[in-house]
């Protein structure tokens, strides 16, 4: 589920004032871009389909192929059985519009000023901003950003800068039919609709979350509201703005549960291009909130005494069933050894529903510690990718980009150069090595930086550091902070290193951070 600022920032209208003086700055205008061009070289015309199957908020506790014991989930297990389960993988950052956008640039989603969420509303004078920031509803979402704020016609300008290419354009140029099936969340202006960022075809919805039938109360279903102003948001919302179903920008009234409709539409896809190259992105949006299950699944935890995390499983049980529907086509179709297939998630599971713990992992979504960026990754590629393979050097859903287009023998040459690696020769060991010796973490005033098995998070803001040694301590329960003074010097200057090279500021600003216990410490990290 996406709690993140988008929902609160359009509920602080609930204290719009008439009248009020504006706090909008032209220091936030966002700036437009020029497209840049797409050219394609092409090696080969035997080419593989290529599917990004991504789940929303799906932390690795969840998944019986990384040890949950409450659920099996064979479907999601079967990919990486049938090719590689990646064990120590990371996103780019733990919420989701970022990660996503990293995803699809194969880059650092800093360098173009993507790292906060687009926002859809600001608080847009100082009394609207005062009164959010001293709103007790809010419980520990908390207003923490000054009053300045692009103007209200710069917002439709949020999203990946139109001068960053994007897989699904250089796959659209190469003459593969594309597809974006599910959530967007990366821009709902014209320019940045998904059509226009290279998919031939949309079905889904633009924002961070919808509803999973039309109503609260759906007959055949169960549904928990979590005692979270975000969350009651979010049912309030329901499929309006920007969580109502489009289908290449008209909108549909979709009567089946949303994780089948995505899974319908994606075998659709595939049945209509099964004959032609194709790149799809299946943006399924469980489990993130709102919670709602079909009774068949809810019903098939009855063990678990708790309601809200009963709903949550359910979810992600019918969330498995529609990947299997999904694969289990490709294979009646005789395409799937032809179809390079990937499982993500966005970020880690979010542990402030109180529907998941993400154990071992420390902490959960919004949050740079593992349970917020170590993420379940898998891939499967018959033929190419042993079965059964297992492996644990760090990769990055960075890799993704350039380990598609090597695979289908595509360059775009005017492509500037991805942080991201082909994991194929590191997967079949035709080179030596590990894909990434240091990732690096910039979300506002939080940072994070893992060089080999040493990790620091910091807040620049806050003034608290954590060394960890992931070796020994995946867990990050010990902080070596004050005992290795020099392993924390080296990763501060290689992130400074990195950082210098950032644009200082994103283009949008956020708005909010949310704080969290973690053991007896009190955190606040970015919304």
């Amino acid at each position: 589920m996406k709690i993140n600022c988008h929902y609160l920032l359009i509920a602080f209208t609930l204290f719009a004032l008439s009248g009020c003086s504006s706090t909008q700055s032209s220091d936030w205008d966002i700036p437009t871009s020029t497209k840049v061009e797409i050219n394609i070289e092409s090696v080969s015309d035997q080419k593989p389909n290529v599917i990004i199957i991504m789940a929303d908020d799906l932390g690795k506790a969840e998944l019986s192929s990384f040890g949950a014991t409450q659920i099996s989930t064979p479907n999601i297990d079967k990919i990486g059985a049938n090719g590689v389960v990646f064990n120590d993988a990371y996103v780019t950052s733990p919420v989701c519009a970022p990660s996503r956008a990293a995803i699809l640039t194969g880059k650092y989603q800093q360098r173009y000023g993507f790292e906060t969420q687009p926002m859809e509303f600001y608080p847009n004078s100082k009394i609207k901003h005062s009164l959010a920031k001293k709103a007790k509803r809010l419980g520990d979402w908390t207003v923490v950003t000054e009053p300045i704020y692009p103007r209200k016609e710069m917002l439709e300008h949020q999203g990946i800068p139109v001068s960053e290419t994007s897989l699904a354009e250089i796959y659209q140029k190469a003459g593969y039919k594309t597809a974006l099936i599910g959530k967007w969340h990366l821009g709902f202006g014209p320019e940045h609709l998904p059509q226009n960022r290279g998919f031939d075809y949309h079905y889904g919805f633009l924002g961070a979350f919808s509803r999973y039938t039309e109503e609260e109360k759906t007959p055949g279903y169960h549904t928990f509201i979590q005692d979270d102003f975000s969350s009651k948001y979010q049912w309030k919302v329901g499929r309006t703005k920007n969580a109502k179903i489009l289908e290449n920008g008209k909108e549909i009234i979709e009567k089946e549960y949303l994780t089948f409709a995505f899974a319908n539409k994606a075998k659709m896809f595939i049945s209509e291009n099964k004959d032609d190259n194709f790149f799809m992105m299946l943006n399924f949006n469980a489990p993130h909130v709102p919670f709602q299950a079909p009774d068949e699944y809810y019903n098939q935890f009855d063990h678990i005494k708790d309601e809200n995390q009963r709903v949550y499983l359910a979810m992600i049980k019918a969330l498995d069933d529609g990947i299997g529907q999904v694969m289990n086509h490709l294979e009646k179709l005789n395409i799937l050894e032809n179809t390079i297939v990937y499982f993500i998630s966005d970020n880690g599971g979010a542990s402030y529903t109180k529907a998941t713990k993400n154990e071992p992992l420390k902490g959960g979504k919004l949050t740079l510690f593992e349970g917020g960026i170590n993420v379940p990754f898998m891939m499967q590629w018959k033929g190419t990718i042993p079965a059964g393979t297992k492996y644990n050097a760090a990769v990055s859903a960075l890799d993704i980009f350039p380990t598609s287009l090597n695979a289908s023998q595509i360059k775009n040459t005017n492509q500037t150069p991805l942080d991201g690696v082909d994991l194929i020769p590191f997967i079949t060991k035709k080179k030596e090595g590990i894909p990434h010796e240091t990732l690096y973490w910039r979300c506002d005033h939080v940072r994070a930086i893992r060089h080999k098995n040493w990790k620091m998070v910091l807040s620049t803001r806050d003034n608290w550091l954590h060394l960890y040694n992931l070796d020994s301590d995946k867990g990050e329960t010990i902080d070596l902070s004050e005992l290795n003074n020099l392993e924390r010097k080296n990763l501060t200057e290689f992130f400074e290193a990195w950082n210098k090279d950032l644009p200082t500021k994103p283009l949008w600003p956020r708005i909010m951070d949310r704080k969290f216990i973690i053991g007896e410490k009190v955190y606040y990290f970015p919304a």
